[in-house]
C-alpha cells in the first residue's frame, strides 16, 4: 500500500508532499486546484496516465524537470523524474536509478476511473480497444514492446503499400512485411482472445443491476478472425484484400480495427439501456478489469477515480464505493464525501 507521495516540479505543485495515506483516500479541492494532478503523478508512477498529456507538459511552467515518488508500506520509495531539456525519464528505486523494466516489476498497477470511461460505449471504437490494451499492458510486462514492434510493422506494410500504388515496388516485395504481421498480430491475438473470454464469461453477473428486467446479457467481440485459425484466417484477408490495401495505403485487417459492444436481450447495450444502467454495466467491467489485473500479476492495483462522483447518481456512488473496498484508492472530488482521510488542496 501507498504510504505516501512527493511531487517536485509537477504541473501546478513546486513542492507537495502527502503522507498518512489509507486504504480510502478522498483529495477535496474546487476546480483548478490540482486534484488530476496528483491522480496523474499516480498514474503516470503506474505505469498509465488519466488524461494522455505528454510527459514534457508535466513539468511545472518556467522549470525544467520533475519529480515524483511514493513511498510503499515496505519503506520502498519509487520515483521517477524528468529533464525537458534532455528529454530524458529516470526510474529509481531508493534514489538510485534503476532499468525501466525494473521498475515496472517492482511498482504497482492501476486502474482509472474518469468521466471519459463512462462514454465508453458512446465514443470511438478507439476508446473500447484502448480500454482493452490498457489491460494488457498492465497483466503482461511484455505486451508493451509487442505492441511497439507490431506498430512498426503495420507502418512499414503501409509504406510499401504506398510505394506499390505509385509504381516504386513490386506486389511481391510485400511478402516480407506480410509475415512479419500475421506473426505479430497473431501473438497479439493470443492475448487479447483470451481477455475477451474473461469478459464474456463474467458479463452476466451484471444483470443484478437491472432488477430483474432482462433476460439475456452478453459481449460480443467484433473481428475477422477466430480465436481456432487465427494465422490462416489474416493470411487469407491478406492475401484477399491486397489490391483494396494497395489503394487505400492502408492494412486492412488488424487487431485495431477490432471492436466490442454489449448486447441485451438482442439489442445494443446503448440502445436498450438508460443512461444509468449503461454506468453500472461499465463500472462493473472495469472492475472486472482491476480483478483480472490482480490474478495476472499478484498484485491488487490501486483505483484512481478522478472527478467521477460528480458524474453518478446515489445510487451508483453507492454501488461503486462497494465495489471498490477491497483495493487502495485515490477519490478526486470538489467536495467531502466521508468524514475521514480528505487530503484538502
Amino acid at each position: 500500500m501507498i504510504s505516501e507521495i512527493k511531487l517536485v516540479h509537477f504541473r501546478n505543485f513546486p513542492y507537495k508532499k502527502i503522507d498518512s495515506l489509507e486504504e480510502k483516500n478522498f483529495i477535496i479541492g474546487q476546480n483548478g486546484k490540482g486534484k488530476t494532478n496528483i491522480l496523474e503523478a499516480l498514474s503516470l508512477l503506474g505505469n498509465n496516465s488519466i488524461n494522455g498529456i505528454a510527459i514534457e507538459n508535466l513539468v511545472e511552467k518556467n522549470e525544467n524537470n520533475f519529480f515524483i515518488e511514493y513511498l510503499d508500506d515496505q519503506i520502498w520509495s519509487v520515483g521517477i523524474s524528468f529533464d525537458k531539456e534532455k528529454k530524458k525519464k529516470n526510474y529509481m528505486v531508493n534514489g538510485k536509478n534503476i532499468p525501466k523494466k525494473k521498475f515496472l516489476e517492482l511498482t504497482y498497477k492501476c486502474v482509472v476511473f474518469s468521466p471519459q470511461v463512462m462514454n465508453l460505449f458512446y465514443l470511438s471504437p478507439s476508446l473500447r480497444r484502448d480500454f482493452l490494451d490498457t489491460i494488457l499492458i498492465n497483466s503482461y510486462p511484455e505486451y508493451t514492446e509487442l505492441m511497439k514492434h507490431y506498430k512498426k510493422i503495420v507502418t512499414s506494410r503501409n509504406k510499401l503499400l504506398k510505394s506499390i500504388a505509385e509504381w516504386k515496388s513490386q506486389k511481391t516485395d510485400i511478402n516480407f512485411w506480410d509475415t512479419q504481421f500475421v506473426d505479430i498480430a497473431s501473438k497479439i491475438y493470443s492475448y487479447r482472445f483470451p481477455l475477451i473470454q474473461y469478459f464474456q464469461s463474467h458479463i452476466e453477473t451484471s444483470k443484478e443491476y437491472f432488477n430483474g428486467k432482462i433476460e439475456n446479457i452478453s459481449l460480443i467481440y467484433n473481428t475477422k478472425v477466430q480465436k481456432e485459425t487465427i494465422k490462416t484466417d489474416i493470411e487469407e484477408y491478406l492475401e484477399k484484400n491486397l489490391d483494396r490495401d494497395i489503394i487505400l495505403w492502408k492494412t486492412a485487417i488488424w487487431p485495431h480495427v477490432d471492436d466490442f459492444h454489449i448486447v441485451i436481450d438482442e439489442m445494443n447495450l446503448v440502445d436498450f439501456a438508460s443512461r444509468g444502467e449503461t454506468k453500472s454495466v461499465i463500472i462493473w467491467l472495469k472492475m472486472l478489469e482491476t480483478v483480472y489485473i490482480e490474478k495476472k500479476t499478484d498484485k491488487k492495483p490501486i483505483l484512481l477515480i478522478d472527478d467521477l462522483m460528480s458524474e453518478l447518481d446515489e445510487i451508483h456512488k453507492e454501488m461503486l464505493t462497494k465495489k471498490i473496498k477491497y483495493y487502495q484508492t485515490f477519490i478526486s472530488s470538489i467536495s467531502q464525501l466521508e468524514e475521514r482521510n480528505n487530503i484538502m488542496l
